[in-house]
């Protein structure tokens, strides 16, 4: 687990994530406070992600309603990260729940919290996540690798 301090509100919704791992729309047990004169958060998405530096994020998006979370075929799948403003409705709002290491840890992580805000279970496949964090990781050693032999010829 990282030491530093998770990123919340704004600084969450800019983080630029692959996204490894996602929920379909998920119903809260009970609505979710937001700001005064807004309405309640009733609906989430969950997923697990990576980002530029290799650390997994497991995370939670509320939306209003069921109904605001973007079609799974919206989110990008492109090895570059993309922020969740480019996905998410205007008024969602992303927690954190984890920067973690291993894929089991993630996973364990979501799934805990999903259950606890909504009764859902998950079963990702994680031997094809631990095989995309592999695979992942990989390549940004190659392009850290490429980087520094363009530095050290120029």
């Amino acid at each position: 687990m990282s030491a530093k301090p998770l990123p919340s509100g704004d600084d969450a919704r800019r983080l630029e994530l692959s996204h490894l791992y996602l929920t379909a729309a998920i119903k809260l047990n009970t609505a979710r406070r937001t700001s005064p004169g807004q309405p309640p958060f009733r609906g989430a998405i969950g997923g697990i992600s990576i980002d530029r530096k290799g650390w997994l994020f497991a995370w939670a998006a509320y939306v209003a309603t069921t109904a605001d979370v973007p079609e799974l075929s919206v989110w990008p799948a492109a090895q570059r990260g993309v922020p969740f403003d480019v996905v998410l409705p205007a008024a969602a709002e992303v927690e954190v729940l984890v920067r973690i290491d291993t894929p089991e840890r993630a996973v364990g992580r979501l799934a805990h919290h999903l259950h606890d805000i909504s009764m859902v279970r998950i079963d990702p496949d994680v031997d094809y996540l631990r095989r995309a964090v592999a695979a992942y990781r990989h390549e940004l050693r190659l392009e850290r690798d490429r980087a520094g032999t363009e530095e050290g010829s120029a």
